[in-house]
């Protein structure tokens, strides 16, 4: 079923529960939401070129190697 469908099919199903179930359906869904965020840092923290890429970057922050967003976009 396309990814739209579901998301209906799910919307039209939270608007037709009754409101003391809402909490548990809202509950739920904040599950899996965390769960798919947890997934995907696990997986980023898995990769360790992407974790001494995110190291070096904070060594850089802390020395003050860094450039402002908006200085770098006046001389684009």
């Amino acid at each position: 079923m396309p990814n739209a469908n579901l998301k209906q099919q799910a919307l039209t199903l939270i608007e037709q529960l009754p409101a003391e179930k809402l909490g548990a359906a809202v509950d739920y869904l904040t599950y899996l939401y965390d769960k798919a965020a947890w997934e995907a840092t696990y997986e980023l923290m898995s990769d360790l070129e992407i974790v001494k890429a995110l190291e070096q970057a904070e060594a850089d922050e802390k020395a003050g190697r860094l450039t402002n967003w908006n200085d770098v976009k006046r001389e684009v």
